[in-house]
């Protein structure tokens, strides 16, 4: 229809018509482009939204992560500590067999946990944040998490060793009654609710067995060393983690 009549009014030789005409044209177009822009802005907005609220939510399960893992090894490295004291004395176990065959125990979990990434990676990979600053901070707050995949992902030689002394016995009701995992949580808690039982297998002649490898010793102390470095580290993973999630937060009310 318009371009019929621009035709007509050229064909007439009215040029201010045919120079109106264009005008709606042009701003036509303009108007056309600038509403196309602004919804491609909406939408990536409303997908940058939807990205940050997922890397939000994996930073707080990140934090919470670093906050079960500093009470686990806490446990552990204590577990450890009185293990070693009684590797290093002349004494032998008496009414407490149990209970240090449970320390023992626990001094060789390992619990590898990994901090979560993939939220993440994939607003990176898609350009978000659009925020420079906060993308810095998110960068450097996942190579912190990123750095920690290192400390407690092998197996070290004081579980393998110290295992080798626990009869089966022993073993299932260390299992069954001193430590318990939560699926749907992923989370392993220790526990001490099975020294009754270990009075039924013969804790003290394990311990002598554990006593007299020279070795473990030092297997021990290096396993307590590692521990008590991340014990150190794990509330600034936490607490580092904890203040990128709120940077995110802001700037989730900032792009809604």
């Amino acid at each position: 229809m318009l371009f019929r009549r621009i035709k007509a009014h050229v064909e007439n030789e009215n040029w201010f018509a045919v120079g109106v005409d264009f005008l709606i044209v042009v701003v036509g177009v303009f108007i056309g482009i600038q509403v196309a822009n602004w919804n491609e802005e909406q939408s990536r907005k409303a997908q940058e939204h939807s990205y940050l609220i997922l890397v939000h939510e994996e930073l707080v399960q990140n934090a919470e992560r670093a906050d079960r893992l500093l009470d686990y090894y806490t446990k552990v490295t204590d577990a450890g500590e009185r293990a070693l004291v009684f590797l290093k004395s002349d004494d032998t176990c008496e009414a407490n067999c149990e209970d240090l065959l449970i320390d023992f125990f626990h001094a060789s979990q390992l619990w590898t946990v990994i901090f979560d990434q993939t939220a993440f990676r994939e607003a990176v990979e898609l350009g978000f944040p659009s925020d420079n600053a906060l993308r810095e901070e998110l960068f450097t707050t996942y190579d912190l998490t990123s750095s920690f995949r290192v400390i407690n992902q092998m197996s070290p030689p004081f579980r393998e060793t110290v295992r080798e002394y626990i009869e089966p016995g022993a073993a299932r009701i260390l299992w069954s009654g001193c430590w318990e995992v939560d699926v749907a949580d992923v989370t392993e808690t220790l526990t001490r609710g099975c020294e009754e039982q270990l009075k039924t297998v013969d804790s003290a002649r394990m311990l002598r067995d554990i006593k007299s490898n020279p070795r473990l010793e030092g297997m021990l102390r290096y396993w307590l060393n590692q521990n008590i470095f991340a014990m150190i580290n794990y509330p600034t993973v936490r607490d580092r983690t904890i203040a990128t999630a709120d940077m995110v937060a802001t700037e989730i009310e900032r792009v809604r």
